[in-house]
């Protein structure tokens, strides 16, 4: 029943039209009482934030919020890979026969997520998928240092990336809107996939002006002119609300650090190291 309802609902136009209302500039009485509300159901960690919550404006404002950077620091091991997201890793495992794993028993493919022309890249490599929950710090971050020529926007569907939709709806995530980085590193190309959500109305990215969910269907594949060059944690968009982010590494380039599904990550946090 609950898929049902879900796949009945117009999932990407209740996400464009809460986009719009946490968007709108509120009393600061109003507004301050929500945030609380919000942070009391979801233990948000409001004392983390950079800015006073007495400066925010909307309600969007607490869902891309800066952290003061200190409570993030930065692994600087030559070669490490750190998490580009606060949340909890999903899943992780070598991409075999050019399928990933959404759950336990539920495969999908890299040519779907990521397009036929990227696909190959990542043939036989690794993937790692970390799930943003709405408490979460909700700001992308670079995984290694790299430059960034082109990007992928894929249009799509909506459905929720929390435990129920990864375990009910299959390929999910080559089915939800997404936006796809590839990162030109020292030792070889990541990918930063970064996948849209029911009620995350925009994925935002430093290097270009579109953003997802824009009432189209499309597929675009654009270059960055000129190239962008990144650090190691450097910061490269943002969601709204929770949703999920994806790294995809070349056929023996990257070697996982000590980590369990459910495994909570933070920015900075080393998750792995690239091979030389």
């Amino acid at each position: 029943m609950r898929y049902l309802l879900l796949r009945l609902l117009p999932k990407n136009l209740l996400s464009r039209i809460a986009g719009m209302l946490s968007d709108i500039e509120l009393p600061r009485p109003v507004l301050s009482s929500l945030i609380q509300l919000y942070s009391q159901i979801y233990k948000v960690k409001l004392y983390e934030m950079k800015p006073a919550i007495g400066s925010l404006k909307t309600f969007n404002d607490v869902f891309t919020r800066e952290l003061r950077p200190e409570l993030r620091p930065i692994d600087p091991t030559p070669g490490s890979v750190i998490s580009p997201v606060d949340g909890k890793i999903a899943e992780f495992g070598k991409i075999e026969q050019g399928l990933l794993v959404q759950a336990k028993g539920i495969l999908y493919s890299l040519s779907d997520l990521v397009g036929e022309k990227s696909a190959p890249i990542f043939q036989d490599g690794y993937f790692l998928t970390i799930y943003l929950s709405p408490a979460d710090y909700h700001r992308i971050h670079l995984p290694i240092s790299g430059k960034i020529r082109n990007f992928s926007y894929i249009s799509g569907n909506l459905w929720p990336v929390n435990n129920f939709g990864v375990r009910q709806i299959g390929g999910l995530f080559s089915l939800n809107e997404r936006i796809i980085t590839p990162i030109e590193g020292e030792h070889g190309v990541v990918g930063l996939v970064k996948v849209g959500a029911t009620i995350v109305g925009k994925i935002k990215v430093d290097y270009s002006d579109l953003s997802s969910n824009s009432n189209r269907t499309t597929q675009l594949n654009l270059p960055i002119v000129p190239e962008r060059v990144y650090h190691k944690g450097d910061e490269i968009g943002r969601f709204q609300l929770g949703s999920t982010v994806i790294l995809l590494f070349e056929k023996n380039k990257f070697k996982p650090a000590d980590i369990l599904p459910g495994t909570p990550v933070k920015v900075g946090q080393i998750i792995g190291s690239m091979k030389n």
